[in-house]
């Protein structure tokens, strides 16, 4: 088993997999008096006195930011505070390129960043400091995501929610108390978040079978041990209770470093996340507010298990050659057409790589029986939801059920990643099994 400490400054050669796995992370604190230790880890990384900008928005300043701020200038630091404000339309920040368009003249020349708070705020300052070649730091203010050990960055560029490469923080800290008084919906979010993982290692996997790509067994099984501790008590996660919010928040470390490690976010991003990043599009073009990303992950991982489910109880594949046809509707996705219609036409070229490599000889065969065991079913996740009063209905992420059929209809044109969804669609399911599955699974 590796746990978070084992893989802090990692650099070594994968026996799995072959292959050099490097880790940017220098330390994890997750302890009551983890700020506390702020100073010293930003005079190893900013030097004694340096300048260090603080990027918060208005709710998480007031949680911790504020605090922080003030330790390292009782420290001798010189701090910029900048405030990341809600939109004018209402609701939260967004990771976007008119928000760093805004932020940019105010972040000085720090030699060091230090991001405040959680899925936007630390995108936001990871993408920027990878950007300016500035290591940065993170208080996690939330169990809300996976993404604060990640290289990955997901900002919408254009309004269409894009896949960016980066460099993770040289440090994360957070502490019990700052987890537990997160709002349940965020906490609630990092589970479904983590929870991907069941559907993404297999999209991983399928991937690997179908084109060659690279896969590794030990980035992908990561979290594997740690699972039993939030899938078989989730009420704990739910209720906020120490050991519930330590198991998840390592993790969701874990699954960062995973991603980190691999190079690619597949090891946790999947069929589910584009059904959330569609729910978002979809929600930036209308002008409207969405939910948490990861509670409409969370929903979109149990239609992907099911999905799953019903694809690998094929025996017999009856090939649509009409999955890597289809053009990209403009009435549908309107301002975001010509953005969507870039990635589409690279899905379009996948899948037809896909219907010739599912057509060999045993081919589909092979798959189900490497992709079988691994399987999860949409129950077990359901109920872990559930059970952690986490969202796992369409009234929960407040979206009706024709809004959300439009989402799994063109889920698979906003990114080249094959997933679930286009084997299906492959495979003559997609979306005619749609209805049914909804229905089943999530009303």
């Amino acid at each position: 088993m590796s746990t978070v400490s084992d893989l802090l400054g990692a650099d070594f050669v994968c026996e799995q997999c072959g292959q050099r796995h490097k880790t940017r992370l220098k330390h994890l604190l997750f302890s009551r008096d983890a700020l506390e230790h702020l100073p010293m880890l930003c005079r190893e990384f900013a030097g004694v006195g340096g300048e260090i900008t603080l990027v918060a928005d208005t709710r998480t300043f007031s949680a911790c930011g504020e605090t922080a701020g003030e330790i390292l200038a009782n420290a001798g630091f010189r701090v910029r505070p900048v405030i990341i404000p809600d939109p004018e339309s209402g609701g939260l920040p967004v990771c976007d390129d008119c928000t760093r368009a805004m932020l940019e003249p105010r972040l000085g020349e720090p030699s060091m960043f230090l991001a405040v708070g959680s899925g936007v705020i630390n995108d936001m300052v990871k993408w920027i400091a990878f950007d300016r070649e500035i290591p940065y730091a993170v208080v996690a203010t939330a169990a809300s995501m996976n993404g604060y050990a990640s290289d990955n960055i997901a900002p919408a560029l254009k309004g269409v929610k894009r896949l960016l490469y980066g460099r993770g923080p040289v440090a994360i800290l957070s502490t019990p108390v700052l987890l537990a008084s997160a709002p349940a919906e965020m906490t609630a979010a990092g589970l479904g978040d983590v929870l991907a993982k069941s559907v993404s290692a297999q999209d991983w996997r399928l991937n690997h079978h179908l084109f060659g790509e690279y896969f590794c067994p030990f980035c992908a099984n990561l979290i594997n041990e740690i699972e039993p501790v939030y899938m078989d008590a989730p009420e704990s996660i739910g209720a906020g209770e120490p050991e519930g919010l330590a198991a998840l928040f390592e993790a969701l470390t874990l699954t960062g470093l995973a991603m980190t490690m691999a190079g690619t976010s597949a090891p946790a991003s999947g069929g589910e996340h584009l059904v959330s990043h569609t729910i978002d599009m979809m929600a930036m073009r209308d002008g409207i507010e969405h939910d948490f990303h990861g509670r409409q992950v969370g929903v979109g991982t149990i239609l992907c298990t099911a999905l799953y489910e019903r694809v690998l109880a094929v025996t017999e594949p009856n090939l649509r050659a009409s999955a890597a046809e289809g053009v990209t509707d403009g009435q549908f996705w309107g301002r975001l057409t010509e953005p969507v219609e870039t990635e589409h036409v690279k899905k379009r070229a996948k899948t037809r790589q896909a219907l010739e490599a599912l057509a060999a000889p045993g081919a589909w065969t092979r798959i189900r029986t490497n992709l079988a065991p691994t399987s999860r079913s949409p129950q077990a996740v359901k109920n872990c939801l559930r059970r952690a009063g986490a969202a796992h209905t369409l009234a929960d992420i407040s979206i009706d059920r024709e809004r959300f059929m439009q989402a799994l209809v063109h889920a698979h044109e906003i990114r080249e990643r094959f997933s679930v969804i286009d084997l299906a669609r492959c495979l003559g399911l997609w979306p005619d099994i749609a209805d049914e599955l909804v229905d089943r699974w999530l009303m």
